[in-house]
């Protein structure tokens, strides 16, 4: 039994010993792989500082080969550059005297701005002068020698584009008109002028009991019946209209001065002709000028100038505006009169009455 404890101790003791001399042997033999390992570094070291000494050469050789390229491409690009700069120039050079033109161009633009300018402002006032009708004032009258003229300007020039369609016929006969007698009216009505008569159904000479006709259509005029009484010639002075109380309305001279207003200027606006008027507040009218010297004859040889013919229709054309002013002024004067005496009673009618109370005694008249 001894024997078998005593085998076995001495067995583990030499496998144990087996064993430690076994890690001494695996230990040494991992000391020379570390130090083969630690040998290798230093090779990989060199092989490192090897190789920045192999590329610097190659890098040398690059930047010297990309230097006389920059330099042959900053030559190519600064002698490209060079013609580009020299052809800005010319273009300079040639632009100056574009914006010289241009900059003259504009000045002359500007002043044809400033003349519309002045133009419009002109026009924004128009210009109308007093005329010294003979029916003007309290006392005034017509003249029936230039109401006769005045109906022939506008039966030959006026009628065929405005129609007087409120005036009646037989006006031209009655008091304080023309001074034609019936006949003349008949015979006068029957030559120029036909109507539309509702019975027979077409059309016949004209009477005096019929209005002169009507004109309408397309390019015709406004009618002219009341154009004196509508239109004013006279506001001032800022709009207030009180130079109507020494001048009057104006009617009558406003027409005198839009048909002697034309200056001779013309210009198209959306395919019409436009005609420039001194008298129209706008400045251009479509109507073109109507009178000229010599146009018509007139029956007692006045001269027929264009300035004639203007104030004789003026003076016609206030006549259909306003037929029985004559009689309007008388009655208007009897009317004053009238007032005046019985202001004059009345007021010694309170005398009488009022003197008792104010003075103790009767008062005789």
């Amino acid at each position: 039994m001894l024997k078998k404890l005593t085998l076995t101790a001495i067995t583990a003791f030499a496998f144990s010993l087996s064993g430690a001399i076994a890690q001494d042997d695996a230990a040494t033999d991992e000391a020379p792989a570390e130090e083969t390992v630690t040998e290798e570094a230093p090779a990989t070291e060199e092989t490192t500082t090897e190789e920045p000494a192999e590329e610097a050469p190659a890098e040398e050789d690059a930047t010297e080969e990309e230097a006389p390229a920059e330099e042959a491409s900053d030559e190519e690009v600064t002698e490209e550059e060079a013609p580009a700069e020299e052809a800005s120039e010319e273009m300079t050079e040639e632009e100056a005297p574009a914006e010289e033109a241009s900059e003259e161009m504009a000045e002359e633009h500007g002043e044809e701005m400033h003349e519309e300018e002045h133009a419009e402002d002109s026009h924004g006032s128009a210009h109308i002068e007093d005329i010294a009708f003979s029916f003007e004032g309290p006392f005034g009258t017509y003249d029936q020698a230039q109401l006769q003229r005045g109906l022939k300007v506008y039966a030959e020039v006026c009628r065929a584009c405005h129609g007087l369609r409120y005036v009646p016929i037989r006006t031209l006969a009655e008091p304080g008109g023309l001074g034609y007698s019936e006949d003349e009216v008949r015979a006068w009505a029957a030559d120029n002028f036909e109507v539309f008569d509702a019975e027979l159904d077409d059309f016949r000479a004209a009477l005096p009991r019929d209005n002169f006709p009507a004109v309408s259509g397309e390019g015709m005029g406004p009618d002219l019946s009341l154009m004196a009484k509508a239109r004013a010639g006279f506001h001032g002075p800022a709009g207030t209209g009180l130079a109507q109380l020494f001048k009057g309305m104006g009617g009558a001279e406003y027409i005198a001065a839009f048909l002697t207003g034309f200056t001779g200027e013309e210009q198209e606006v959306a395919g019409q002709y436009l005609y420039e008027n001194t008298a129209f507040d706008g400045g251009w009218v479509s109507m073109p000028p109507q009178l000229e010297d010599g146009l018509i004859e007139y029956d007692d040889g006045t001269e027929a100038t264009a300035d004639q013919m203007a104030r004789d229709v003026a003076a016609f054309l206030m006549w259909t505006a306003e037929p029985k002013m004559m009689a309007r002024k008388q009655a208007g004067f009897v009317g004053v009169i009238i007032l005046v005496v019985l202001a004059s009673l009345l007021y010694l009618t309170n005398k009488k009455l009022w003197a008792p109370h104010k003075y103790g005694k009767d008062m005789d008249l």
